[in-house]
């Protein structure tokens, strides 16, 4: 098993520049949106990595670091337009609040012919000028995607973000249920790619492709 605590950036797409792109744009709302990090961090450090392998945010001891085949855990991908959820009018005051997804962290393991995946996320929720304290949320659906044809073999919705009190933001994480599909061989990379999308919508696979003719 091969544990990527933090997810690389998406193809083609800085994540780190779409989640600060798309993300808290509200004024004086409290600072950026967090972004998936790129490269893999001493995991010990890393809470949400700990999270997903350990059960906890603090990290065991392990007795032999090189147990295990290493898999090469696919890569984490936004949908364009999917980092964040806003709710209010097209003015800035008039936004109630915005949640967005922030660090990502993936474990890759597998079992019986299936690689199994579970990514946790961080989101950020934050309130406008026209919100104000209580518990918000919105979905945030989790997909594991064949490359070759960008057919979705195993996704899962959840509703995230939670309460927020007089600070006007809150940060709450997610840990999946296994996404499972068919085990090629270690290099999952090359053949998977897990798919985090917030709100409704997203892409269709044709107007994706169009887009990648342009």
């Amino acid at each position: 098993m091969r544990v990527d605590f933090w997810a690389r950036p998406a193809r083609g797409v800085s994540v780190a520049t779409a989640a600060m792109a798309a993300g808290l744009v509200l004024a004086g709302c409290g600072g950026p949106a967090g972004s998936v990090a790129g490269g893999d961090p001493d995991p010990v450090s890393t809470k949400l990595g700990n999270l997903l392998a350990f059960n906890s945010t603090t990290a065991p001891p392990l007795p032999n670091a090189n147990a295990g085949a290493r898999i090469d855990c696919p890569v984490v991908q936004i949908e364009p337009g999917m980092s964040a959820f806003r709710v209010g009018g097209p003015d800035s005051s008039t936004v109630r609040y915005q949640i967005a997804i922030g660090d990502v962290a993936r474990d890759c393991s597998q079992s019986n012919g299936q690689l199994l995946v579970r990514v946790g996320v961080e989101t950020r929720t934050v309130t406008g000028p026209a919100g104000g304290p209580g518990s918000y949320t919105a979905p945030l659906t989790i997909a594991l995607r064949r490359t070759g044809d960008e057919k979705v073999l195993s996704s899962k919705t959840y509703q995230v973000g939670g309460a927020v009190g007089s600070t006007g933001s809150s940060i709450n994480t997610l840990v999946s249920e296994p996404l499972a599909a068919p085990f090629i061989n270690e290099r999952a990379a090359d053949d998977y790619e897990i798919v985090l999308s917030i709100g409704k919508g997203g892409e269709s696979r044709d107007r994706r492709r169009n887009r990648h003719r342009r």
